[in-house]
């Protein structure tokens, strides 16, 4: 008798930082169809709504471990996009026991001083130029140091944006790759708000569901 790979639940982590509109998990994750393929290939699926308006990439973090808390789960394989990558980074650093393993989709990049100073001004705006520039720091992603990430003991696969764009560059993708212990590349599509995304969706799940197998988990 065939029996079916075990899988982790997944948690999704959706992108932006101080989108108006807010994007929310629903845009990211359901709307473009990655949420239900996923269900349909006996995955189940935990929706984190990112907070709106953080001040901080810890905060992030907490939020993102107390919804797998929530869900009434130890563990989970973490899938995070854009922005969300380094909220999905915070928990691994922070939380490690709640993150079996980490994908950075689309990572967003930091330090583009246009990128940045357009986001500084948005988040200052609503709250104060420390918080903005707290928010903004950090490398290769924001919310993290390379220290940080060297130090990492972390199964991480990245998943990079294709073709590359000025929020995600691959100079990035890079950056990732050198500084995290046995990190992984894989594939690599649009974003799931971009228009093409549908294109790469059956490849996507396919990716995530392999992810989530817990005979790859240590």
């Amino acid at each position: 008798m065939m029996h079916l790979p075990e899988l982790l639940p997944i948690v999704l982590v959706h992108g932006g930082l101080y989108d108006d509109p807010v994007m929310t998990a629903s845009d990211f994750w359901i709307a473009t169809g990655v949420a239900g393929a996923l269900a349909k290939a006996g995955v189940e699926v935990i929706m984190h709504e990112r907070p709106s308006e953080p001040t901080t990439w810890a905060e992030e973090g907490e939020a993102l471990a107390a919804t797998i808390e929530a869900a009434g789960h130890q563990r989970a394989a973490v899938v995070a996009g854009s922005n969300g990558c380094s909220a999905a980074m915070r928990l691994a650093l922070d939380r490690p026991e709640l993150a079996a393993r980490t994908m950075l989709c689309w990572p967003a990049t930091s330090g583009d001083h246009v990128i940045d100073g357009l986001a500084s001004v948005i988040i200052a705006d609503v709250h104060d130029d420390d918080i903005a520039t707290g928010l903004l720091a950090g490398a290769p992603i924001r919310g993290v140091t390379p220290d940080e990430l060297a130090g990492l003991e972390h199964e991480v696969v990245i998943y990079p944006s294709l073709p590359e764009n000025k929020i995600h560059q691959r100079v990035t993708v890079f950056e990732l790759l050198d500084v995290i212990p046995d990190a992984i590349l894989v594939g690599g599509s649009p974003e799931p708000l971009d228009d093409t995304f549908g294109d790469f969706l059956a490849e996507f799940v396919a990716v995530l569901t392999a992810f989530s197998r817990v005979e790859h988990d240590d």
